[in-house]
C-alpha cells in the first residue's frame, strides 16, 4: 500500500461516508472532497490574528466537510510563511512549484493556512532520523524557500521564504505514515532504514501550534509493516492491541498472538496511536 494508495483509500472512505449521510448532493458523476477548492485572489475567508510578541498573521482556513471518519482520524495543521529577502535575478525558479503555497509580500504580515489532514506523512529519509519522534521533529522544523512569489500579479517578486508546519488540531487516532517508498525516473525504491517507535508517544509542545499546551501522551493500538525489498513486490501485516492488552499478528488468513517485542521492530511503515 504505497503512499498513494494509503491516500486515495482513506479520502475514498471519507467521500461515501459524506455520501451516506447526505451532507451534500453528489450526481452526474461529481465527488465530495475532504477539502474544498478555494480562489488565491478570494480574500472572503482570511482575517488578521495576533500571535506571540504581538504579531500579526494573516490566516486563510481551507474549508472541508466532516465526515464520521474525520471525526476520528482527522485533525488540523497550520502552516506559516514568512517573507525573507528580496531575489534579484528570477532565472531558473521554477514558478510551478508556487501555487501549493499562499502569495505573500515581501516583508508583509506572515501568512497562515490552516487545513485538514487524515494522516501525516513523515520523511525518514534524513541521516538524523532514527526514531518516530525525530522525524515529527522534522515535520515542524522551518523550512526555506526558494524563489517564492510575492502575489499573483502580473507585477510579483521573488523573495526567499521560510516555512513551518505545526499541529492546531490533534485527531483521536494519529496515523503515522512512514515514507519508505520513494520513486523516480530510474524506478521506486524502498527504504529498509530501522526506525524505533515507542508504545506511548508525546506530542511535544514544539509540534503544537498553541505554546502554552501541554505535551498530548498516545498510546500505539496497531501498524502495518510491509515484507519484501522492492515496493512492487512483498505483501502486508499488521499487528493490532486489542483491550485486554494482547497483542495479535495478522499475516493473510494467520492470526497469532505475539509479545511487545515483536510489535516494535523498526520496519513499521504505518503507525497507528489512540490519544490518551
Amino acid at each position: 500500500m504505497p503512499r498513494s494508495s494509503l491516500v486515495f483509500v482513506m479520502h475514498q472512505m471519507h467521500d461515501e461516508l459524506i455520501k451516506l449521510e447526505g451532507q451534500i448532493p453528489v450526481s452526474n458523476g461529481e465527488r465530495a472532497s475532504l477539502v474544498s477548492s478555494f480562489n488565491d485572489e478570494d480574500d472572503g475567508d482570511n482575517w488578521e490574528t495576533v500571535g506571540p510578541k504581538k504579531r500579526t498573521v494573516i490566516t486563510r482556513t481551507q474549508s472541508f466537510i466532516p465526515s464520521e471518519l474525520s471525526a476520528i482520524f482527522g485533525g488540523q495543521l497550520r502552516s506559516v510563511v514568512k517573507a525573507r529577502e528580496k531575489i534579484t535575478s528570477a532565472c531558473c525558479v521554477d514558478l510551478q512549484l508556487i501555487p501549493f503555497l499562499l502569495l505573500i509580500e515581501a516583508g508583509s504580515k506572515a501568512s497562515a493556512t490552516i487545513q485538514p489532514f487524515l494522516l501525516l506523512h513523515l520523511n525518514i529519509f534524513p541521516e538524523p532520523v532514527c526514531s518516530i519522534e525525530d522525524a515529527l521533529r522534522l515535520f515542524s522544523a522551518p523550512e526555506t524557500l526558494e524563489g517564492y512569489r510575492t502575489s499573483g500579479s502580473g507585477k510579483a517578486e521573488l523573495v526567499n521564504a521560510s516555512k513551518s508546519i505545526k499541529i492546531l488540531e490533534l485527531s483521536e487516532i494519529m496515523i503515522l505514515h512512514l515514507m519508505r517508498f520513494s520513486y523516480g525516473s530510474e524506478g521506486s525504491t524502498k527504504l529498509h532504514k530501522p526506525v524505533s517507535f515507542p508504545l506511548e508517544l508525546v506530542l511535544g509542545r514544539e509540534l503544537l501550534v498553541s505554546p502554552s499546551s501541554e505535551g498530548r501522551k498516545y498510546e500505539l493500538v496497531a501498524t502495518i509493516t510491509h515484507h519484501g525489498r522492492d515496493p512492487s513486490k512483498g505483501h502486508y501485516t499488521a499487528d493490532t492491541c486489542h483491550p485486554d492488552g494482547k497483542w495479535l499478528h495478522y499475516d493473510d488468513a494467520s492470526v497469532t498472538v505475539i509479545p511487545t517485542s515483536k510489535v516494535l521492530h523498526e520496519q513499521a511503515y504505518v503507525l497507528f496511536y489512540k490519544q490518551l
